[in-house]
Formats: structure tokens, C-alpha cells, sequence
């Protein structure tokens, strides 16, 4: 009795002191490589690679760390998931694309719009909220993936579309420039709310209380590794970083991950509450997002 007793606890312990990270295959997982590369000991790396998959994921606490568009974990927490934003990796992604030159917002009325599926997906947001602010009507239509936006730009079934790096880089080269960035949308968004700022708190790392219950200073090992990943590792290995991502998502060639990259604001911080804060505030008044959660931020 004693025995299993002993075994009980040390299954107990493997469990506490062990977790499992989920990075979306895109431009989030720049700043996760070196973490990707240099594994942390009992820390499981996986990848997600739909918006379905990252709910189930996080619905039912299947991740313990997970890292998602912010407004897609606000909304995942309004729905009950046990879960806090720790912290943010990347402020600068997306761009407005075109075969057509649009120099002002106003040129987008009776246009369609490309996007990427997917609710609280950071263009569908802001793209939901300059409609509606500057009361301009066009047309949002959803893809299922970048690589399908691009192969309708391509084809010229579509001639917009707002994407995130790296799609943007691979779309100018598989166009051979005939689709060229037009307008950037943290810049787009500054201005709707007249923000000196011109980033956007995109994606974040969002943690599941439960384990930060267990084990806190599990949580903490982790967190510091990916600050470290995304702050050092990706700015002093770049390419290396690059060769990894380029490895894992195998249809983005070196040249357009190094083009993204510089188009790309990637680096990890935690003091995020007031920008957050906002970026929030804004979502809700235009209903991009349902509520703002009360306890969203973890204090680590």
C-alpha cells in the first residue's frame, strides 16, 4: 500500500512539474524558436494550426501554455476558460494588400475583403471596426488559410486581402510584385483612436491557472525561457531562428521569412496591462470582443 502510495505521488509530481506549450504555425512562432530549439526539460513544444483547434485546446485545458491572438483568448476566457495573459510577443504583422493602389481607407468602399478566418482574428477586428467608424461599406470575405488568399490574389479571383506576415512577403513573391503592401493596419488602427503608438498587442502567451496553481515556479521557468527566446535568442541567432521556422513550415522560402521578419515587430514584454487595456476598451465599444475579463493578467 505504501508503494503505490509513493507512486501515486511521484505521477502526481511528473504531472506538476511538467507541461505542454502550443505555438500557431505563422509569424508567432519567430519569437518561440529558440525555445522550440533549446527545449525546456519536462516542457512538451507543439504546434496548433487552426483557429478550431486552439478552442478545443484551450476549451478543454488541454495546453497548458498556448499562444493565441489576444482577442481570441479574451473571448475563449469569456467563454470560461480557466486561463491568463501573461504576456505579449508581437505588435506588428499585418498589411493591406493589392494589385490596386489604395492610398486612403475611404478607397476600400465597394471592395471585398480578403481575411483569414477565424473569430477575434486581429484583421477581422479591426477591419469590423473601421467599417463601422468611418462607416465605409465593403465586403469581408473568409479563407480558411493564407496559402488559399494568396493563390486567389494570384489567380486575380481577389484583389484584396489583409494578411500577416509572413503571407504578405510570400504573397508579393509568388505575384512577382503584382501584389504590393498598400496600407498597414497598426497604422490603420493608431489612427482610428488617434494613437501615437502604432502597434497593436496581437498575440500573447496565455497560461492555464490550474497549472499555475501546481506549480508556479514551473510557470515562471517557462515564461522566462520564452522572454529569453523572443528577446535574445531571435536578435542574437536570427538566423537560426529563421532556418527553424523555415524547416517547420517548409512552404515559406528563407528570403520571405527574413523579409517578414523585418516587417515584423516581434519582442516579449509582461507590463502589457495598459495597452492591453485600450487595444480592449477599443474591441468592446465596436463589439469585437463581449467583455473584458476582470482578472485577465498574470501576475508571475
Amino acid at each position: 500500500m505504501k508503494k503505490i502510495f509513493i507512486v501515486f505521488v511521484l505521477i502526481l509530481s511528473i504531472f506538476a512539474f511538467s507541461g505542454t506549450f502550443y505555438n500557431p504555425l505563422g509569424p508567432t512562432l519567430l519569437p518561440a524558436a529558440g525555445m522550440y530549439i533549446n527545449k525546456v526539460p519536462t516542457l512538451q513544444t507543439y504546434y496548433w494550426r487552426n483557429i478550431d483547434q486552439a478552442q478545443t485546446l484551450v476549451l478543454k485545458q488541454q495546453a497548458d501554455f498556448i499562444v493565441l491572438p489576444v482577442a481570441l483568448g479574451v473571448e475563449l476566457i469569456n467563454k470560461g476558460a480557466d486561463y491568463k495573459l501573461a504576456g505579449i510577443s508581437l505588435w506588428k504583422s499585418f498589411y493591406l494588400i493589392s494589385s490596386e493602389e489604395i492610398k486612403d481607407v475611404n478607397d476600400l468602399a465597394g471592395k471585398r475583403i480578403v481575411t483569414l478566418h477565424g473569430p477575434g482574428q486581429t484583421a477581422d477586428v479591426i477591419l469590423k471596426i473601421l467599417k463601422e467608424m468611418n462607416n465605409i461599406d465593403f465586403e469581408i470575405v473568409y479563407v480558411t488559410s493564407g496559402p488559399e488568399i494568396i493563390q486567389l490574389l494570384a489567380s486575380g479571383k481577389e484583389n484584396i486581402a489583409v494578411l500577416p506576415e509572413p503571407f504578405v512577403s510570400l504573397a508579393e513573391v509568388k505575384t512577382q510584385g503584382k501584389i504590393k503592401v498598400q496600407m498597414d493596419l497598426q497604422k490603420i488602427y493608431a489612427s482610428m483612436f488617434n494613437l501615437k503608438d502604432q502597434k497593436i498587442p496581437i498575440a500573447g502567451v496565455f497560461v492555464s491557472n490550474k497549472k499555475y496553481k501546481e506549480n508556479p515556479n514551473f510557470v515562471k521557468r517557462v515564461l522566462d525561457a520564452y522572454e529569453n527566446s523572443a528577446n535574445e535568442f531571435y536578435k542574437n541567432n536570427f538566423e537560426q531562428a529563421i532556418d527553424y521556422v523555415f524547416k517547420v513550415m517548409q512552404t515559406m522560402p528563407k528570403p520571405v521569412l527574413e523579409k517578414a521578419a523585418s516587417r515584423s515587430e516581434i519582442y516579449y514584454r509582461n507590463d502589457i496591462k495598459e495597452i492591453t487595456d485600450l487595444y480592449l476598451k477599443n474591441l468592446l465599444e465596436y463589439n469585437a470582443i463581449s467583455n473584458i475579463p476582470e482578472d485577465l493578467y498574470l501576475n508571475y
